[in-house]
């Protein structure tokens, strides 16, 4: 067996010389381990060569003789100590790659962090857009306002202008129709008129009888009282027509008073959809940044999920997490050196059974995600009816394999742990033994506080989804509050513009009616009135020829002067209907 040993010489006293004895350190076993050798143990040789006290050499020892040539331990220390490097290598290259892990998710918070200010830059800037566009709105509503109102007072004077021209019309067709009636209403036409005057010539050149004059005054005094009756038929028409005027201006005015009050109500409507509109517009625009939002968190949630799913395929865990409690070291400790190393030989084959069991657990996980990812590729290039039994197919197997995925979760955690409960087995064994064991020098890794970062973050992720969900619910029941209201006020609008139709119509036709009851008014009384002057003058100039030819004694100047007065009035009587069209 090979031991590394010092070299020892002390002085052999009076005698003069050295005497040399090799003291052996360690040993090196089967498995080219090395073991610390207990206590001193010396064995003595003087064939050294030219080695100094203190040297460091490898040897041969068979049953406490040295067998073949000492050789120093130089060569062979180079080699333990390169193969200690290569530890220390691969386990700085583990701290590098726990801090590439830590790099990643540092650089994945500060991702998330910055999307969330962007969010909140662009929400900004989305409050600040909708502000200028509300005041642009607000703008062009004024505009659009202005200009409907422009065309609401073209119209409504047009209307005017149209129903007044109609008012005209109607009032002129009466004042012909009046100037007809007057016209037709002459006491005596024109052949009768020249008969009479034919009468009153000869009669100028003849004595008449004061009967016969009396006779012709009486038949003037009836022409005028007929003539006074016509004329009451059109004062009655306008008496009547003026104590109509003021219910007519009353009901003009309360129909203005009704048609602005159903416009103003109109207006606040339409001012109050217009609000709600651009609330709803608001609202789906918050919603679809909200959602926007709650992809970017399902992204980094994803990501999160296959860190912990990298993890777990990986078995990592933190190394001695929890063995503590499940060995019992001290047990161990005490238990003989035979019945140690057949746990730790049982501990092996288990270890090796499981491992192959997860092997071949990993193999069909394998082939399972090959399946998953040609049926993938067949659904893209199959056709509409083939496509429906594959998408079926590519389900059952993607459910498959999330459930090996799953198994093989357990599994790799329960192979880490066997592995390590045979690693803390078997650095005891080879303690007790006396075996140096590199691999126990090494420091141990502990990875559970990134995977408790890991989780931390995917926990933060989650809440903040939850959060942004409800608030997605609530602007959704928004929206849907908001357009149930704006169909409502829609119809309301509707409903108000069409009663400010009506009680405009109703307007404008007071309006027309007031126009024509004055216009007639108006009419009458500029026309009627002169007419009754003129007959009251016909009347009292008769009454004043009947008492002219009253008397026994009429002289025929005074005759004469009778004839002459009745052919005047004759001919008034046939003018005056003249005088009224004109």
């Amino acid at each position: 067996m090979r031991y590394l040993a010092e070299i020892q010489k002390q002085s052999k006293g009076f005698m003069g010389g050295f005497e040399t004895k090799l003291k052996l350190l360690a040993c090196q076993r089967n498995d080219r381990s090395w073991s610390v050798v207990p206590g001193n143990e010396f064995i003595e040789n003087d064939d050294i060569g030219n080695l100094g006290d203190g040297a460091l050499v490898i040897v041969n020892i068979t049953n406490r003789q040295v067998q073949g040539k000492i050789e120093t331990a130089a060569k062979e220390m180079i080699v333990i100590l390169q193969g200690f490097s290569r530890l220390l290598d691969k386990t700085k290259s583990q701290e590098n790659e726990i801090e590439g892990w830590k790099e990643s998710l540092t650089i994945q918070s500060e991702e998330l962090s910055r999307r969330e200010i962007e969010m909140e830059n662009r929400l900004e800037h989305l409050e600040q857009m909708e502000a200028e566009s509300e005041k642009f709105e607000e703008q062009r509503q004024e505009i659009a306002r202005a200009r409907q109102e422009a065309e609401q007072i073209k119209t409504k004077f047009e209307t005017k202008s149209q129903e007044l021209e109609q008012a005209w019309e109607q009032l002129r067709g009466e004042q012909n129709l009046l100037t007809q009636k007057l016209r037709d209403s002459k006491l005596i036409d024109e052949s009768q008129a020249d008969e009479i005057l034919t009468l009153l010539d000869s009669l100028k050149a003849e004595t008449i009888p004061t009967e016969s004059i009396q006779q012709k005054l009486q038949l003037a005094f009836k022409a005028i009282e007929e003539q006074q009756g016509f004329f009451a038929k059109y004062w009655q028409e306008l008496s009547q027509n003026q104590q109509n005027i003021p219910k007519s201006q009353q009901e003009c005015s309360q129909c203005e008073s009704e048609f602005q009050q159903f416009q103003q109500d109109w207006e606040v409507c339409v001012s109050s959809t217009a609000q709600m509109t651009e609330k709803l517009q608001t609202a789906k625009k918050s919603l679809e940044i909200k959602q926007d939002l709650l992809n970017i968190l399902a992204s980094q949630e994803q990501a999160q999920t296959e860190i912990a799913e990298s993890f777990d395929r990986m078995g990592i865990e933190s190394s001695g997490a929890n063995l503590g409690q499940q060995l019992d070291l001290k047990s161990l400790e005490n238990t003989p050196l035979p019945e140690l190393e057949e746990i730790v030989a049982s501990l092996q084959k288990d270890l090796e059974k499981v491992a192959k069991f997860v092997s071949d657990q990993e193999e069909e996980l394998s082939w399972q995600c090959k399946a998953v990812e040609e049926l993938e590729q067949k659904i893209n290039e199959a056709s509409e009816f083939d496509r429906l039994s594959l998408e079926q197919e590519l389900s059952e197997e993607k459910e498959a394999k999330k459930m090996l995925d799953k198994t093989l979760v357990g599994q790799r955690r329960s192979l880490k742990e066997r592995h390590e409960i045979l690693l803390q087995h078997s650095r005891i064994l080879k303690r007790r033994q006396g075996i140096i064991d590199l691999d126990s020098e090494l420091p141990t890794i502990d990875l559970e506080p990134i995977k408790r970062l890991v989780q931390n973050s995917k926990v933060k992720l989650q809440e903040k989804q939850q959060q942004i969900n409800e608030e997605i619910h609530q602007i959704q029941l928004e929206i849907e509050q908001l357009e149930v209201k704006i169909q409502q006020q829609q119809t309301n609008t509707d409903n108000l513009r069409q009663e400010v139709m009506q009680k405009q119509d109703a307007w404008q036709q007071a309006k027309v009616r007031f126009s024509q009851i004055q216009t007639k008014i108006d009419f009458y009384q500029k026309t009627l009135q002169p007419l009754q002057d003129t007959l009251n003058n016909l009347r009292q100039d008769l009454e004043e020829l009947e008492t002219s030819v009253v008397g026994d004694n009429q002289t025929e100047q005074s005759q004469n002067k009778v004839l002459t007065e009745i052919d005047r009035i004759i001919k008034e009587l046939i003018m005056i209907p003249d005088g009224v069209a004109n």
